[in-house]
This record gives C-alpha cells, structure tokens and sequence, in this order.
C-alpha cells in the first residue's frame, strides 16, 4: 500500500513541478494511471532500511537524520536509474534526460534534483510516513486487495499497450 500511495503522490507531485518549472502540465507516465512507480519505489526503499537499519543502529538524533538523509538520496537515485533504464530498455523510449543539466553525467540520475528529491523522501519518512501508516491500519484489507489488483491490472494493461505499440 505505501508503494502505491507514495506513487500516486510522486503522479501528482511531479506534474505540479512540471506546471511551475515548464509552465505545462507535462504528462511523462510510465504507466496509465495516475501513478509514478519510481517515486513510490524511492520512499518505501528509505523506509524499509531506516526501519530495518537506521532506527537501531544509533541512539544519537544527528546521526541518524543524516543516515535516513544519505539513504534517501541513495534510494532516489536507484529508483530513477532503474525506472529509467527498465523503461528504456522495455519500450526504447527515453522519459527524461538529466544529461544536458547542472552536476550530471548519466540520464537517469543527476545530483541536484536526485538530491531534492531525496530530501523529500527524507521528509515524507519523517514527517508524513507516522500518518500513512495510521491511515493504511484503518483500511479494509478487501479495499487494499482492490487497490493493488487494480495496480495489476494498470501494469498488465500499460505492458499490452506498450508491447502492441513497439510491435512485439
């Protein structure tokens, strides 16, 4: 559930960024829903090893911020690569180029932004998160089953599509 939450939030997030810093409302959806599975992908990595690891490693506030920080920038930067990539190599189309930006040299991950959004990975685990688990308890299990079948089926059908479309 929190992959899914997080994803559809990372959805509207970055349209909101593309409508202030493009002026557009950009659509560059890997899937057909409102739903950015990278985004998603990113803040449940940060959450499962600040749980796992970072929590019980350290007493010590300052270092453990900056551990959950380290890792959210770490886990951004997996989950754009692999998204990118994986998509890239799945469809041969290039969803964004971070390439031609200040502090990059690869297309898929760039320091400054991968850092901002790590920062807010950062930020939803510590801030948000304690929230998202509350309301995700108070879901009916058969509501959550739904949510995620109906994320199967958005990724069955965006694989179809996708597939027709490039002829395999």
């Amino acid at each position: 559930m929190y992959l899914i939450i997080y994803s559809v939030a990372g959805f509207f997030l970055e349209r909101i960024i593309n409508l202030i810093f493009l002026g557009d409302f950009l659509d560059n959806s890997v899937l057909w829903g409102p739903i950015q599975p990278m985004y998603g992908l990113g803040v449940v990595i940060t959450i499962i090893i600040y749980d796992k690891f970072i929590k019980r490693m350290t007493k010590s506030f300052i270092i453990k911020n900056l551990l959950l920080l380290i890792v959210a920038i770490l886990a951004t930067a997996v989950a754009e690569a692999s998204a990118g990539y994986g998509y890239e190599l799945l469809t041969g189309k290039t969803l964004w180029d971070y390439s031609d930006t200040f502090t990059c040299s690869i297309a898929y991950v760039c320091l400054l932004p991968t850092s901002i959004f790590g920062l807010g990975s950062f930020l939803v685990v510590k801030f948000v998160h304690p929230f998202i688990k509350i309301f995700v308890g108070i879901i009916p299990k058969f509501v959550q089953r739904l949510i995620i079948l109906l994320l199967i089926i958005d990724v069955i059908y965006t694989l179809v599509f996708v597939l027709d479309y490039i002829g395999f």
